[in-house]
């Protein structure tokens, strides 16, 4: 999808030449318009469906960051403990569960 290119159309041709608009919003966005102002961007659906990928992949990033964010504000605080402890409190909570 091309972010720089946006079709901008009236209303009205939604009802009068959807053909050309849905031709047009399977390339790049397409505004329209009411009373001359912007109301709607309609999209491609294979485009919609890309920026809904993209949008969950930098979600899923900013979640990671943030847990590695929370890591090392845990070292650098002193908010560790030797592994074999957390293994061993892992082990205990299954058995007992």
């Amino acid at each position: 999808m091309n972010k720089n290119t946006v079709a901008i159309r009236p209303s009205k041709d939604i009802r009068t030449n959807y053909a050309q608009i849905s031709a047009l919003a399977q390339n790049n966005p397409v505004v329209i318009t009411v009373n001359g102002r912007e109301d709607t961007v309609l999209l491609g659906y294979r485009n919609y469906l890309k920026q809904q990928d993209y949008i969950n992949e930098l979600e899923s990033k900013i979640a990671l960051y943030t847990h590695l964010a929370d890591a090392m504000d845990d070292v650098r605080l002193g908010r560790v403990c030797d592994e074999s402890v957390v293994f061993q409190e892992m082990v205990t909570l299954l058995e007992n569960a």
